[in-house]
């Protein structure tokens, strides 16, 4: 569930984007009131009021926030009112560090520029693979391809093609059906038996995929509690994920959070952050509002 608070009833694009263009007026930026617009309004609203913007205005409103805004508020807001899609292709391109000019290559050709080995082969299909969305099992595939991913796994080959044809391509849903088999069938959860040599890079980001698919709260979860609990707060990390997951499954990760921390991820945050950036990371995970 999302924790995105949006208010009963919301002003026209107009109105907000004239409150907007108030914010950036005079000597001193209103951060609160921008914060009370975008970070209380879902993507296609923003999409509405960027568009209205330009065309009243004749300014692109990312660049506006870009120029009045700084630092790590900066990037959150730049990233929330960013369009999704538009937004994980930026975030893609930031995780292959693209140091070259240019901006012809697919996402597909990219990671393949940037990764080698096992890597190139898990992460290649990942990005490029069509994936069913729907909910439909079929537990006659999930019994047999289980068994696929133990004997694989028992035999420590872990870049073998089926296995990652089975994670690559198959509908969560499926996935699923197919992990709970394993763990039944088998005695262990998959990521228990993926943990043979912790320092291992590739057997972390086999088990990292298999959460992201799987239960993407816990995921999330550990990003989180690593970007805040580290010696100096990772605020790209922390930022990244409650920019991208408000809209999405912040509300499980919130109680995972507090599940395996015993601390609300509100206090933690406003432990480790301040100002207009916890402010609008407070208010992207529901805290207080609208």
């Amino acid at each position: 569930m999302a924790t995105l608070v949006v208010p009963q009833s919301v002003p026209s694009p107009a109105e907000d984007c004239e409150q907007l263009r108030k914010a950036f007026a005079g000597w001193g930026t209103n951060e609160a009131l921008i914060i009370n617009i975008l970070a209380h309004r879902y993507a296609a609203q923003r999409k509405v009021i960027r568009e209205t913007y330009a065309a009243t205005y004749g300014e692109d409103l990312l660049k506006e926030l870009d120029k009045e805004l700084s630092s790590d508020f900066e990037r959150a807001v730049l990233l929330w009112t960013s369009d999704p899609a538009e937004r994980d292709a930026f975030l893609a391109n930031e995780a292959t560090k693209r140091l070259t000019a240019n901006n012809w290559r697919s996402l597909e050709e990219d990671v393949a520029y940037h990764t080698s080995g096992d890597f190139r082969k898990l992460l290649v299909p990942l990005v490029s693979s069509f994936r069913y969305e729907g909910d439909e099992v079929n537990m006659t595939l999930a019994k047999s391809e289980a068994k696929i991913l133990h004997e694989k796994i028992s035999e420590k080959t872990y870049n073998n093609e089926e296995l990652i044809r089975i994670l690559t391509t198959r509908s969560k849903a499926q996935l699923n059906a197919t992990l709970n088999h394993y763990n039944n069938a088998f005695g262990n959860a998959i990521n228990k038996d993926l943990k043979t040599d912790p320092k291992d890079e590739y057997l972390t980001l086999l088990r990292a995929t298999i959460k992201c698919l799987t239960c993407p709260e816990k995921y999330f979860e550990k990003v989180l509690r690593q970007a805040i609990n580290r010696l100096g707060t990772d605020e790209w990390a922390l930022t990244r994920v409650v920019t991208t997951r408000a809209e999405v499954d912040m509300q499980r990760i919130k109680e995972e959070y507090h599940k395996r921390n015993s601390v609300p991820l509100d206090r933690a945050i406003s432990g480790e952050t301040s100002g207009d950036y916890e402010k609008m990371l407070l208010a992207l995970i529901g805290h207080g509002n609208a």
